[in-house]
């Protein structure tokens, strides 16, 4: 088959060769090998859920990709996504943050080998006073929690809601 032939890849988790999805740009979904005899479509289920016709859904399930489209959400002119259930235009970049949510990491903690009783009593002030590394840890934590809860306000009126 043409899409298998020039749509294989290697699935990270498992290791072994499938066909990517569709939505690969989306999701990034390797399928298996068998999808398409079992399923009949090479859609994941996630990107079948979400974007196409799965119970009371009408959306189009494979979601078309345009170049050079200006987003109306971040305003630079990009690789961009037809929503599911209508004609207007995102970037990738920001379909994903609207869809999934952004993706944050934060500090790490500086010791892992009394992470568990740390975790057990976070307000005892002796991991202030005694461990100038959780100190700090603390302070960037919270300028990393605190730049988060802005985000989410910049972001929280962009959520893509289902009809």
């Amino acid at each position: 088959m043409e899409y298998e032939a020039n749509n294989s890849a290697v699935d990270d988790q498992t290791g072994g060769v499938g066909i990517m999805c569709k939505n690969f740009i989306l999701c990034e979904t390797v399928l298996p090998e068998w999808w398409f005899d079992c399923k009949g479509r090479y859609l994941c289920t996630n990107c079948h859920m979400l974007f196409g016709t799965w119970g009371t859904h009408t959306g189009r399930g494979i979601l078309d990709v345009v170049e050079d489209v200006e987003c109306p959400v971040c305003l630079e002119v990009k690789r961009s996504v037809l929503q599911p259930n209508c004609e207007h235009t995102m970037c990738i970049d920001c379909f994903k943050r609207c869809r999934y949510g952004a993706e944050t990491v934060g500090p790490e903690f500086p010791r892992p080998d009394i992470e568990d009783e740390y975790d057990d009593d976070t307000d005892n002030p002796k991991w202030e006073d005694d461990y100038p590394s959780i100190k700090k840890y603390h302070q960037e934590y919270n300028k990393w929690d605190d730049e988060q809860k802005r985000e989410y306000q910049r972001e929280k009126k962009l959520a893509i809601y289902e009809p």
